[in-house]
């Protein structure tokens, strides 16, 4: 789950036309196919909100939670798109993904609370990125007050990638509705059981940044289709899941971006300090790097004197000779 700063390609809105891919599924038992998690350029997506909708649309998906990380600015724009470009074909959701140094977990909102209403509520803008239990536990409380749904994201990525990552158990005890536990082409084994041993919601996701193959699907049954009706399934905790090894099919070419090219040396360059962190070795692999850096830097000078010194001895030679 490693970003590139620039987009690699250029997407436009026509990119998915002609192209419709629906996975196998039971449809007497499910009628809403739903991505919990997904992202647009309003944080680190590549794609439009109507890109957002154009993909997953012909992933098979009908219904969407847009979970930028720690904002909602483009919830009323994608869902005035599906609204009145795509006649309601698409529900979509208000989230957000609350992303922090110790987890990252999807606040789902009912259809009746606004984003604003939430900001009121809760105060996740003024925590620092390392938050505490306390804090946490209060972001859990404020969301479910309103009567929102919270769903805590990829555990085993946030073990590699997350500082003291609360427990699961921890997390159960504070009151988390679901854990998402297939993220993109990833099944957490762990959290499915205990999910199952808790009584907690279990939920597969895309989490797309940039548009891919799918390998899973969450899946609903709704006697209507509105966002009321979605929402109370979610919150009834009435979900299963699709998922396959083997991914979606994705024939889509996209063209690539030359700023992307133009860039990508400094993108290479700026994940070796990624991993460094990421090893947890920083310190030690960051002086190890100074020491390549200044045995490259005196090897170099002591090559430029050893020229210098050749040069003028040709030119004294050269001198010597000519006052001979």
């Amino acid at each position: 789950m490693i970003y590139d700063p620039v987009s690699h390609y250029i997407y436009t809105d026509s990119d998915w036309e002609g192209f419709s891919y629906v996975p196998e599924y039971n449809h007497s038992e499910w009628n809403v196919i739903l991505d919990p998690h997904s992202h647009t350029f309003y944080s680190d997506g590549d794609l439009s909100p109507r890109q957002n909708l154009l993909w997953h649309m012909a992933m098979g998906f009908n219904a969407i939670v847009l979970t930028d990380h720690n904002t909602f600015e483009g919830i009323e724009e994608i869902k005035q798109i599906a609204r009145t470009e795509f006649n309601d074909s698409i529900k979509v959701l208000t989230g957000m993904e609350w992303t922090t140094d110790r987890l990252h977990m999807n606040v789902i909102l009912p259809p009746t609370v606004t984003a604003e209403q939430y900001e009121t509520l809760a105060t996740f803008k003024s925590y620092s990125y390392t938050p505490t239990d306390e804090e946490i536990q209060e972001i859990i409380a404020s969301t479910q007050a309103l009567g929102g749904i919270i769903m805590v994201n990829h555990i085993p990525w946030s073990e590699d990638y997350c500082s003291n990552q609360p427990s699961r158990q921890q997390l159960a005890d504070w009151g988390i509705d679901y854990i998402e536990v297939i993220n993109e082409e990833v099944f957490d084994n762990e959290s499915y059981y205990f999910c199952l041993d808790n009584g907690l919601g279990m939920l597969a996701s895309t989490d797309m940044h940039i548009p891919e193959p799918v390998y899973s699907w969450s899946t609903l049954n709704v006697t209507e289709f509105t966002e009321e009706a979605i929402f109370a399934q979610l919150k009834a905790r009435q979900t299963g899941m699709i998922f396959d090894g083997i991914p979606s099919p994705y024939p889509i070419e996209h063209e690539v971006n030359p700023g992307y090219l133009a860039v990508l040396p400094l993108i290479k360059f700026g994940e070796m300090f990624e991993d460094m962190y990421s090893s947890g070795m920083l310190g030690t692999q960051l002086i190890i790097l100074f020491a390549y850096l200044y045995g490259i830097f005196f090897l170099v000078e002591g090559i430029r004197a050893l020229a210098r010194k050749i040069t003028q001895s040709v030119k004294k030679n050269k001198s010597e000779k000519g006052t001979e």
